[in-house]
Formats: structure tokens, C-alpha cells, sequence
């Protein structure tokens, strides 16, 4: 049992670095009237949802273990935001079949980093700490053979202050919905899947770089930083619906390409 891992972008597809101070005023937590608590190394999420009617407990309880460490490396460890290889850290935390499983998902991916963790552009750097919300769900549901199964899903909404060089502040801000899945006899093979979605970054970064690189447009990353704010504000794991040529895929790196996108 699995979900698919998926990547979408949003907002403007520009791939220029970012101004110069001289030439851009700053986004900033500050700017965007952020309070959310901040998580630098530390995450901070609500209390584990009850367990659906008939499933174990202790079962959900070891999810939602698992869940919070894998969700704490992909969003808050410092050491992942410029990793090469990210999937070995995230793998360590997961039960071995499991890691199996999403090795195997990964395979042929468009930004096979960033389908595992809020990795950013070598020459990115994150100024001090980011801010962080979480949600969690869960849901008993049905697979093809309409067997019952139960999927525990945690979302972390981080919002990051970063600069390029001597450029001025912008904020760039991920989704990223990390999911378990068991039925009722699972002990520890779990099946695993998730998504994310960025705000405020270039998109054509993500799909040739496989990097989170400040957009170069201040007017859309605010508009598109207000969705992503809307979002980790709330109390529930939501995920915008995108169209199609928004998403990450061949034809999308192919369009950056040849300056398309």
C-alpha cells in the first residue's frame, strides 16, 4: 500500500537568482507578520489523533512515532537542508521494509531530493530559525480488494527566512504531508507515501537543481507565501489542488529547459 510521492511547484516558474539588496526590498517573518512557533531541530506537533474504532492503539502509536522523526529530518534538521543524499537519513528512521518501499517509489522521480526533505541551493543560506506548524489525520479507508486500513498522515508547514550572498531576505514556504498506512494485523511494515508543495521559491529550480532557490519575483512569492500562510494557520492537513502544467514532471523540466516554463 502506498501514495504515490509527488512534488508540485507554484507561483512564478521565473529561474533568475535573486536581487541585490540594492535592487529589491526583503520579505521577511517580520514583514509577513509570522508569530508561529519556531523549530530549529526541535519539532514541536499536536497531540496524536485517537485511534479509529476496531484498530490498535499501540499500533497508531508506533506510526506516529515513526512519522515525527521522519517528518523532523525532512523539515527542521539543519543537516538536511544541503545534504547530498538525504534518503539515507530518512531511511534510518523508517522500519526496513518500509525504507524499502519508498526507495522503490523514489525511483525515477523529477527532484528526488526534495521528495524526501526541504533541501535548499548550495549557495542558499537559512537565516536564523524557521517557523513551523503541524497537523495531523487520520482515516480508515479501502484498497482494491476492500480490505478496511487505516492512514495516519502528518503535515509540517515551514516557513524559512533565506538570502542569497549579499541579497536581501525572502521567505520560502513548504507543505509536506508524511503518511503511514497499516491494516489491521501490521505490525511494522507499514506502507508509506506523502507529497509537498513549495511557496515562494523558483520553480524551475526545483525541477533542473532539485533545490529550494528564492523566486526572483517579490510580487509573486507574496502571493503566493498567503496561500501557504492560510494553510499553516489552520488546524487540518490541507494540500492546494494544482493544474496539471504546475506539477513536476518530464514535460515540466523539459519546458525549463528550453525557458518555457
Amino acid at each position: 500500500m502506498a501514495i504515490v510521492v509527488s512534488g508540485c511547484t507554484s507561483g512564478s516558474s521565473d529561474p533568475e537568482p535573486t536581487p541585490t539588496a540594492t535592487t529589491a526590498r526583503a520579505i521577511t517573518f517580520e514583514s509577513l507578520k509570522l508569530d508561529w512557533p519556531t523549530a530549529q531541530g526541535r519539532l514541536v506537533v499536536p497531540e496524536v489523533p485517537a485511534a479509529p474504532a476496531g484498530f490498535d492503539a499501540e499500533t497508531l502509536d508506533r506510526m506516529a512515532a515513526v512519522l515525527k522523526k521522519w517528518a523532523r529530518l525532512s523539515t527542521v534538521d539543519d543537516g538536511m537542508w544541503h545534504s547530498g543524499d538525504p534518503l539515507s537519513d530518512v531511511r534510518a528512521v523508517l522500519p526496513k521494509d518500509t525504507a524499502s518501499t519508498y526507495e522503490e517509489q523514489l525511483r525515477g522521480v523529477v527532484s528526488p531530493h526534495l521528495a524526501v526533505a526541504n533541501v535548499f541551493g548550495d549557495d542558499v543560506t537559512v537565516v536564523g530559525t524557521p517557523m513551523v506548524t503541524a497537523a495531523w489525520h487520520v482515516s480508515t479507508e479501502k484498497d482494491q480488494a476492500n480490505e478496511s486500513f487505516v492512514r495516519l498522515e502528518l503535515q509540517t508547514r515551514a516557513a524559512y527566512e533565506v538570502r542569497i550572498g549579499n541579497g536581501p531576505s525572502r521567505v520560502i514556504g513548504v507543505l509536506r504531508v508524511h503518511s503511514l498506512s497499516a491494516y489491521k494485523d501490521t505490525t511494522d511494515d507499514f506502507g508509506i507515501g506523502g507529497g509537498w508543495q513549495e511557496f515562494g521559491a523558483s520553480d524551475c529550480a526545483l525541477a533542473l537543481d532539485d533545490a529550494l532557490v528564492p523566486d526572483s519575483d517579490r510580487a509573486d512569492s507574496l502571493d503566493d507565501l498567503q496561500t501557504f500562510i492560510r494553510i499553516g494557520r489552520g488546524s487540518t492537513v490541507q494540500m492546494p489542488e494544482l493544474l496539471a502544467h504546475d506539477r513536476l514532471d518530464p514535460d515540466y523540466v523539459e519546458r525549463c529547459r528550453n525557458g518555457q516554463a
